[in-house]
């Protein structure tokens, strides 16, 4: 909620300077993306077998990542993928 704040803070000093005149819709929208996001956690929180469930869900998907193979990247951070073999 913190960054949800600072980014209204901002965007309403930046319109009182004349800066902008009004507030720009991607800040807005990532606002209320931060504040729904916190409104999310805290339904979470608020009702435990909700809160156990995407616990074993998040669980779940980790083991996931661990199996996933990683594709190899060179120097300059391209994939590099192997030529077939026949």
């Amino acid at each position: 909620m913190i960054e949800a704040e600072r980014i209204e803070i901002t965007q309403d000093y930046w319109v009182g300077e004349g800066r902008i005149k009004q507030p720009e819709p991607d800040f807005v929208a990532r606002r209320d993306d931060f504040a729904g996001i916190v409104r999310m956690i805290d339904a979470i929180e608020s009702d435990e077998r909700l809160k156990e469930r995407v616990i074993e869900r998040m669980a779940a998907r980790a083991k996931i990542a661990v199996v996933a193979p990683i594709a190899p990247v060179n120097a300059e951070g391209d994939v590099e993928i192997p030529e077939a073999t026949d």
